[in-house]
This record gives C-alpha cells, sequence and structure tokens, in this order.
C-alpha cells in the first residue's frame, strides 16, 4: 500500500519514539519497514515528520508516564501545523494495547491507536486516517493457534531482533505484559532457521531471540524431525514444553548444525524465567567439545527480581532463590567466563528491611556483571495492584539507590578482572562519549560488545567502516559501566 502524499512530489516521512525492552525496538523497527514498503522515509526528528508513533511501554509506571507525556508535547505540532505539515500521530506498543480508548480521551489530537499484533496492519491504519477516519483503532488479538513472521529490516546492518515467540503465561502478580502481549505462541524452527538464514544473506552477524519467555518457546509445535533434546528438566521439576513437542534448546542447536548459517557469528536471547530454565539449556552454554552450542554468545540475562523467597511467593514467581543459585553454580562451572546479568524490583509491597538485604546478599552471591533495577509500581489489571502498596515512594528510592550502588562495587570489581586481557568484540557504532580521545584530535572512539556483552571502548584512527566487524582488543582499563581497549 503506498500511502498519500498532500503535495506532488513529496517525500513522505516517518517519526517512531520507542519506549520500553529489546521487544518494543524490534516492534519499532518492524514499523519503519513496513512503513518504509508503503513509501514512508524515516527522519530523526518530529517536526520533521508526516507520521509520529509512539511506541510505549507498561511494564512500570514511569514508562506509561513517559509516553503519554511524548503524546502531550506533541499536541502543539497539530495545533500549530510546523512547516506546514499537520504529522498523524499514533500510540502503539503496550500502551496503545492497555489503555485503548481512554488515550483519545487523554488526546483528542491522537489519531489511531494499536496494539502489538496490529503491526502489520499499520499502513493501513494510517491510509484510513489519510482519507478522513476518526480515531481508528485496532487493539485485537491474534487468533489464530500458529504464529508466523518474517524478520523486517529497515536499514543495513549486522545485528538482529528475531521474535521467535510472544506472550506469556506465567502471571507474575505485579507484571501486565500477559494482558497486553497475550498468551504464549512460538514460531516452528524451520521457518526460524529459513528467517535467519535470509537475514544472514543480508550480512547479518549477530542475533537476538526475542520474546517474554524465551526458555518455554516450542509449547503447541510438534517435534515432526525428532530433534533432541526432546524432554527438560531443571532442579524445580518438569518444565517448558511437553515432550513430543518443539524447545528452546532444540533451536538453539539447529542453528549450530545449519549449513546456511555458517557466517553467523553470535545468538543472544531475552529474556527468560527461572522456572523454564532447563539443565538442556545450560548445557547449551558447555564447548562444542562437551555438547555446547558453538554460535551461543557467553551471556546470560536471568530475571530473579528478589532474594527473598517470600518476596518471591507474593510476586507469583514459582521458584526458590536456593534453586536460580544452583542453576547459576551449574553455569558458571560450565562456562566461568559467562556474563550474567537480571532484574531486580525493589520495594515490592511488604518488602521489609530483612527482605531487602537478602537481596542484596543475593548480589554478592551470584555477583552479576551488570544489573537493572526499578522500583515496585502497581499496574492497574494486576493482582498485586490489589495488596496494599506500603512501602513509601522515598523508602523505594531509598532502596533502589542502595541497590544500584551496591551493584556498582560488584561491576567494578569484576570488570577489573579484564585487565589485560584480549577480547573479541563485535564493533556497533562510534562511541557517544569521545573523552578518551584527549589530545589525539585524529582518533576517534569506538564501541563494541564482548560476547559475554561487556561494553567496551577503544580508540582507532579509523573514523568509519568499522560498524559490523569483528576485532580483538587488549582491555588496558575499566570503569564500574565498561572496558577500555587497544585494537590488536
Amino acid at each position: 500500500m503506498e500511502l498519500a502524499s498532500k503535495r506532488q512530489n513529496e517525500k513522505q516521512t516517518v517519526y517512531i519514539k520507542t519506549f520500553g525492552c529489546q521487544m518494543n525496538e524490534a516492534d519499532s523497527e518492524r514499523m519503519y519497514a513496513l512503513l518504509g514498503e508503503a513509501g514512508l522515509e524515516p527522519t530523526h526528528t518530529a517536526e520533521q515528520a508526516n507520521v509520529i508513533i509512539i511506541n510505549g511501554c507498561t511494564v512500570r509506571a514511569k514508562a506509561i508516564h513517559k509516553a503519554v507525556s511524548a503524546l502531550g508535547e506533541l499536541q502543539f505540532l497539530k495545533k500549530y501545523n510546523h512547516n506546514n505539515k499537520t504529522p498523524i500521530i499514533g500510540m502503539g506498543g503496550c500502551v496503545g494495547q492497555f489503555e485503548k480508548q481512554m488515550l483519545f480521551k487523554q488526546a483528542p489530537w491522537l489519531d489511531f491507536v494499536f496494539g502489538p499484533d496490529a503491526i502489520d496492519q499499520l499502513p493501513e491504519m494510517i491510509f484510513r486516517v489519510q482519507n478522513g477516519e476518526k480515531h481508528v483503532i485496532n487493539t485485537d488479538f491474534d487468533v489464530l493457534e500458529n504464529y508466523s513472521t518474517e524478520t523486517k529490516l529497515s536499514a543495513p546492518t549486522s545485528k538482529a531482533f528475531v521474535n521467535i515467540m510472544k506472550g506469556c503465561d506465567k502471571y507474575c502478580t505485579y507484571c501486565i505484559v500477559p494482558y497486553t502481549r497475550g498468551k504464549e505462541k512460538s514460531r516452528t524452527i524451520d521457518e526460524i532457521l529459513s528467517d535467519v538464514a535470509r537475514l544472514v544473506s543480508l550480512g547479518i552477524k549477530e542475533v537476538t531471540f526475542l520474546g517474554q519467555n524465551v526458555n518455554s518457546f516450542g509449547k503447541g509445535n510438534k517435534n515432526l524431525k525428532n530433534r533432541e533434546p526432546k524432554k527438560l528438566h531443571n532442579i524445580i521439576g518438569r518444565v517448558g514444553p511437553d515432550e513430543d513437542e518443539e524447545n528452546f534448546p532444540q533451536l538453539l542447536k539447529a542453528i549450530d548444525q545449519d549449513e546456511r548459517l555458517k557466517n553467523l557469528r553470535r545468538v543472544r536471547f531475552t529474556s527468560s524465567h527461572p522456572l523454564d530454565f532447563s539443565d538442556e539449556l545450560i548445557n547449551c552454554y558447555a564447548s562444542p567439545e562437551q555438547g555446547g552450542v558453538s554460535k551461543l554468545a557467553q551471556h546470560l540475562h536471568l530475571p530473579v527480581q528478589s532474594g527473598s523467597n517470600r518476596i518471591l511467593e507474593k510476586m507469583g514467581r514459582h521458584h526458590k532463590i536456593e534453586a536460580y543459585i544452583s542453576q547459576m553454580d551449574r553455569l558458571r562451572a560450565l562456562m566461568p567466563k559467562v556474563g550474567l546479568s537480571t532484574d531486580i524490583i525493589v520495594g515490592f509491597p511488604t518488602e521489609t528491611q530483612t527482605d531487602f538485604e537478602q537481596t542484596l546478599q543475593l548480589l554478592d552471591r551470584i555477583q552479576y556483571d551488570n544489573i537493572f533495577a526499578f522500583a515496585y509500581s502497581p499496574r492497574i489489571g494486576t493482582r498485586a495492584a490489589k495488596l496494599n502498596d506500603d512501602i513509601s515512594l522515598q523508602e523505594k528510592n531509598r532502596r533502589l539507590q542502595l541497590v544500584l550502588k551496591h551493584q556498582l562495587k560488584i561491576s567494578e570489581k569484576r570488570n577489573t578482572m579484564f585487565i589485560d586481557k584480549t577480547m573479541e568484540i563485535l564493533v556497533d557504532n562510534i562511541a557517544k562519549n569521545q573523552i578518551l580521545k584527549k589530545d589525539d584530535k585524529n582518533s576517534t572512539v569506538w564501541m563494541g560488545r564482548t560476547s559475554c556483552n561487556h561494553v567496551v571502548n577503544f580508540l582507532s584512527h579509523t573514523s568509519s567502516g568499522l560498524e559490523g566487524q569483528f576485532l580483538k582488543v587488549k582491555i588496558t582499563g575499566s570503569t564500574p559501566l565498561s572496558l577500555i581497549g587497544g585494537r590488536v
């Protein structure tokens, strides 16, 4: 569908503001690609755009406020017809899915609202607005049992997000995602392999598999090719898909075995749930000689949320800290170099000082390389929202700052362990901070990531063309948040 231009020969442009997780980033990339096929070119500012889309996140109240606030800031573009353009404005993502018609009441100038399952109908929705329809809305869930899609890229790149499943069946008491993303559905392994093979042919060297809980990938898909492993286990008990269904370790092993993917260098994945983190998935981190997956990045992000079993029970997480620690110990025994990160929520209803200190003790015990920590905020529609939010905002913020400072010391210590070591990085782009240049005006600071997901900043006299290259760097220094290196 070619979208209309108000003036002949005028280029139509689109600007997307993205909030939230990597799922939302992947969704925005898909939007850009779909609208590019419909004749809209990306622009870097809302003021220059014919179509403006806010891709909002509902994981925390602050994220919703950011998205709605960004929407409010766009009102003047409608009112004052900036640059002779009256843009079409839409709200998508989990905010669009969850808030629905309420958004039109908050912002009457909003033209359309849509949910994650309606992204592929985006050109049609814009077309309807261009033809005079008011307050277009599409927040229907995909009712098909099977989930099929194709990864779309809006521009040449070396890395890609690949959705392998959508939805979540866990229903943690604090989380709104099952209500905004629906039930779990997985693509088939064969479809994913063909999708990744196409991406590799376009120059992709690293893919990140995405899903709300990739560890439970494969439910409902019959294991028609008799792939191994057929049954998953962990310390908690039987997990994941049934024995006759596909599962996530099968997918990772199939990636390693597919001849079409020999030029693919790295596979990452997010996000995960400890309940479905199987022994068989841990085995994928072993060396290839021990039956591991050679392309699997040496990194795991496994959200734990709290170090207190009492709070975990109130969160509906259904796992114990002792089991989580056992999983991490087994993983590190197989791959000592693995980089670990997690999510932490502080200030959950009834969290005592003792509960909070147990979270700090967990950080000391696991020795994460990095954490993502947040103060609890109730989400309307979740079970936790019915609990008495008995911890003050001031106390939540105090605990948040304490947990961040505590982890910063751990990260700083762990990063010094890499000094004098040579590591391979995939170069992302030129670093935003050029402070390493100092007096060397002819050099440029570049940024890349190691397999274990550490950010490395390094100097080079090359000012272009390093994006997407794998380089060896020797680590010469560190900060609590990154490593400093030089090309070998």
